[in-house]
């Protein structure tokens, strides 16, 4: 399984499956952004609105039960590295927030050079929040957690 972080046991997360997780989340988003710019500039302002909201909703579900709709079906966790647990809703949107570092990293260098070469394979984000990802059992395609 690999090393336990702050007592959560998992393998850290391998890019690939990071990336998979990622790209299941945000295709709602791109699908639905791409039919948006046809309106124009109406659109353009729906499309940004709706990638704030969406981006938010995944923060505060990840902070809250460590994965996103994507990262379940990949079967991924992110959890505080000295705990183990969960970061909490308002650390899960700021990690989302800090993403926009690995963004500006060149995006190559932040989402993905730096999680396939470091240690604890993490983002930037990941470094400024004290995360890492790991591998936990995969489930069902749903936009909210299970309960309990």
């Amino acid at each position: 399984t690999g090393p336990a972080y702050g007592g959560a046991p998992g393998a850290l997360a391998e890019w690939p499956m990071r990336a998979l997780g990622i790209l299941i989340d945000i295709v709602p988003v791109v699908v639905i952004g791409l039919i948006l710019s046809f309106i124009g500039t109406v659109g353009s302002v729906l499309d940004f609105l709706l990638q704030i909201g969406w981006g938010i909703f995944l923060g505060m579900q990840l902070g809250q039960s460590g994965s996103t709709p994507g990262m379940r079906v990949i079967g991924l966790k992110c959890v505080s590295k000295s705990t183990g647990q969960t970061i909490g809703a308002g650390m899960g949107v700021l990690r989302w927030l800090a993403h926009l570092i690995d963004d500006l990293a060149c995006v190559i260098i932040g989402w993905v050079i730096l999680p396939l070469a470091t240690k604890d394979k993490q983002t930037i984000a990941d470094m400024i929040l004290g995360t890492v990802v790991i591998n936990v059992p995969k489930q069902p395609l749903s936009l909210t957690p299970p309960a309990g």
